[in-house]
């Protein structure tokens, strides 16, 4: 459990994790709550992070590109549409996102995602 002592000014900043597999969408989440941030899901569909988004405006967000069938596009934009910025975890590389104008802009921290530059990522953005 973190302590509340050493947290920085990340505890009021919500994280919306979009992610289909359990373990990895673990592995974000203990990170980034180990990090000071809170945590909006994990969703594991493009229709439970929509619905998420219908109730509660996150700070920033974490997005898996392929959820089993789907593609994580709606999402992208409804974010864009609320001014909140997002980073990609995909295994895609530039190349295979570019097909995406939603999506090709964002930055991919890759997959596996490298955890310290996750926080980097979002402390940058907290700040």
């Amino acid at each position: 459990m973190t302590d509340p002592d050493t947290q920085g000014d990340n505890r009021s900043f919500l994280v919306l994790i979009v992610e289909d597999e359990f373990f990895i969408a673990l592995e974000l989440e203990s990170a980034l709550i180990e990090s000071g941030y809170s945590v909006l899901g994990p969703a594991t569909s493009v229709k439970a992070a929509l619905d998420m988004l219908a109730h509660q405006r996150p700070d920033g967000a974490i997005l898996d590109v392929h959820l089993g069938r789907e593609v994580v596009t709606p999402v992208a934009l409804k974010l864009k549409a609320m001014g909140v910025p997002f980073f990609l975890a995909s295994a895609s590389d530039a190349d295979d996102l570019n097909w995406d104008a939603e999506l090709s802009d964002a930055m991919n921290l890759g997959k596996p995602t490298n955890l310290k530059r996750l926080i980097g990522a979002f402390d940058n953005l907290s700040r």
